[in-house]
């Protein structure tokens, strides 16, 4: 019998990794002085000999260790959106590195639009590299008879293309991966949903791995340009976990943000109960949470 469905945390950092590319903050000289890194968001779900990746990163060399070595081939890539840490692994896949083919590529229409107008990822799809299967929002996927998969539209910068969040659900657990997203006030709307709490009983989702990018409001000089709903203000929104509660990680740290893990460093951070996601973590899909 397959073994069921299982989700592997492979980044938990921001597009630009940590420590980022130029930068000379505490956090990144910390990361460069210990030679570590975090990788940006991805997970990876394992369904019986099926490996499913969420958003293909640079570091795929990296993430790829975190999965068993008999499991390690990629089927199939589900793309969130096309901002740079999502898709830039991409390219991997080809003839100058791992010389795959046939991987199913599930995106929107307008992520393959992005692809095909590439040269480099449209020249991937005419060598077979992937084979593209754009998904409809809201339409679940069944992928087998312990998984389906199903694409959310979220609102969010969508310079090149729209954007996805993804309800993953086996038999008897779903886990919502929610990496990027602009704001609270906007997403909740487009949902049709009155608070987070209301959304996520509503969609049914055990485990939520949610949009991290920054603690606090103006922690960059730039950040009205890139909205990402800040932790402090998530969690105000959800108020104290309780015992009852789902379970919400955060994800896609920048590095200017203090939740950003940095070795034994205590962090003097008031989550409320909710919690920070680690590299490596593994999620069942399958068994329950009480189990």
């Amino acid at each position: 019998m397959p073994p069921h469905p299982e989700a592997i945390i492979l980044g938990i950092a921001q597009d630009g990794g940590v420590p980022q590319p130029g930068c000379f903050c505490n956090t990144c000289t910390y990361y460069v002085e210990n030679e570590s890194r975090l990788s940006p968001t991805s997970i990876a779900v394992k369904d019986g000999d099926d490996l499913h990746l969420f958003d293909v990163t640079r570091d795929l060399t990296k993430q790829l260790l975190f999965i068993p070595e008999e499991s390690r081939q990629v089927t199939d890539v589900w793309l969130t959106h096309g901002h740079l840490g999502h898709i830039d692994g991409l390219g991997l896949f080809g003839k100058e590195a791992m010389g795959a083919s046939g991987i199913r590529l599930h995106a929107s229409k307008s992520m393959l639009k992005l692809i095909q107008n590439t040269p480099r990822w449209n020249s991937m799809l005419e060598q077979g590299v992937f084979q593209p299967i754009p998904f409809v929002s809201n339409e679940i996927l069944r992928c087998s008879s312990d998984l389906s998969i199903k694409p959310i539209s979220v609102p969010h910068r969508d310079e090149f293309t729209d954007t996805h969040a993804f309800l993953i659900q086996g038999s008897r657990r779903s886990l919502l991966h929610l990496p990027d997203h602009d704001r609270w006030d906007t997403t909740l709307t487009h949902v049709g949903m009155k608070s987070i709490r209301d959304w996520f009983k509503q969609i049914q989702a055990d485990v939520v791995l949610l949009d991290g990018t920054f603690w606090s409001e103006g922690e960059i000089s730039r950040q009205t340009n890139v909205p990402h709903p800040p932790i402090s203000e998530t969690i105000s929104l959800l108020g104290p976990r309780e015992s009852h509660d789902i379970d919400i990680r955060f994800i896609h740290f920048n590095h200017t943000n203090p939740a950003t893990p940095r070795g034994d460093e205590s962090l003097d951070l008031d989550l409320k109960g909710w919690g920070l996601a680690s590299e490596g973590e593994v999620i069942e899909l399958f068994t329950d949470a009480t189990e």
